[in-house]
């Protein structure tokens, strides 16, 4: 079955979810802008330390790092579904300040289909091989 998506005006008291995520997006871009002026260490992936393998999000500092250097191409060869979800906040970012400026309504999902699920799962496993393959 697939879930509806609709837009529509907040209800009283309901979440605004464009102002929490856009406010939790920028506050992240400025801490990793931060970060990475202050030329402070990456973190420590104890899942490779400890297998040997690289984690879901091996390379993400990395992404972060080439992408703030305008490396887009070797930012995506980081870690590609990191990329993508970056690109995927940036795109949701630029719609929450249009319908927050434009007091329009918000889009919503009624739940998320079950096939999207298994896509993103499916992209999940894909990346997981991409990091182990390229030696991320």
């Amino acid at each position: 079955m697939g879930g509806s998506l609709m837009w529509r005006r907040l209800k009283p008291g309901e979440l605004d979810h464009e102002v929490v995520w856009l406010g939790v997006s920028l506050a992240c871009a400025a801490l990793a802008f931060a970060w990475v002026g202050f030329g402070l260490p990456g973190p420590s992936c104890v899942f490779h330390k400890v297998t040997g393998w690289p984690c879901l999000t091996c390379g993400s500092t990395r992404c972060v790092r080439l992408l703030l250097q305008g490396a887009f191409g070797g930012a995506f060869r980081m870690n590609p579904f990191f990329f993508t979800c970056l690109v995927g906040v940036v795109v949701f970012d630029v719609y929450a300040v249009v319908v927050l400026l434009g007091r329009l309504p918000r889009w919503r999902p009624e739940r998320v289909p079950l096939w999207l699920r298994w896509i993103l799962l499916a992209a999940l496993l894909v990346n997981w091989a991409w990091l182990v393959v390229a030696g991320v």
